[in-house]
């Protein structure tokens, strides 16, 4: 299995971009399967890196079971230890480590537009954001950054889809399926 991992602070695109690369490698009969780690994480209590990790690594089994070898995660991957852990739960061959950037303004422009008016956590949310802007270009391991700043997701993709090619470009050959899925 490859493992194409995309982070970035909220409101950088990961859900939209890579939305956007796997229903296109989809239509053009690729096989490929998508894990929003970040909505795994959603509970209440929370629950807890470690667990959150755990299923990603059965996930990605069932899926390599499955068949499929293409995986795409998105995380916000928010230090060195967690994307290691992300990466090593996969139990890929390969993989490429993309972040995303934007302006903190543009993020925090995209966080209030699209979460509930009147939301408790949006302010929080914010606040994270700024800060993961700032940190994140620390993050060790990184393959390719895209700037999402004044692009829309489809445009974004083509350039993840183009590095995805460059480092495998067996995995994005048409009509591997499985009789499973």
């Amino acid at each position: 299995m490859f493992v194409l991992l995309l982070t970035g602070p909220p409101g950088a695109g990961k859900s939209s971009v890579l939305t956007a690369l796997h229903d296109r490698l989809g239509e053009a009969g690729v096989s490929n399967a998508m894990i929003e780690v970040d909505e795994l994480e959603r509970c209440y209590p929370p629950l807890g890196t470690e667990r959150a990790i755990a299923h990603v690594g059965m996930l990605c089994a069932s899926y390599r079971e499955a068949g499929y070898e293409l995986l795409f995660l998105t995380a916000t991957v928010e230090d060195d230890d967690y994307g290691h852990a992300l990466l090593a739960a996969t139990g890929a061959e390969g993989h490429l480590l993309a972040r995303l950037e934007a302006d903190p303004d543009t993020l925090r422009t995209r966080i209030v537009e699209r979460e509930p008016a009147g939301w408790a956590g949006l302010d929080d949310l914010v606040e994270a954001s700024q800060l993961l802007a700032g940190s994140m270009p620390t993050l060790s391991g990184v393959d390719v950054v895209l700037s999402t700043e004044g692009r829309d997701p489809e445009s974004v993709a083509d350039d993840l889809e183009a590095a995805l090619r460059e480092r495998s470009p067996a995995l994005l050959a048409v009509g591997v399926q499985s009789s499973d899925h």
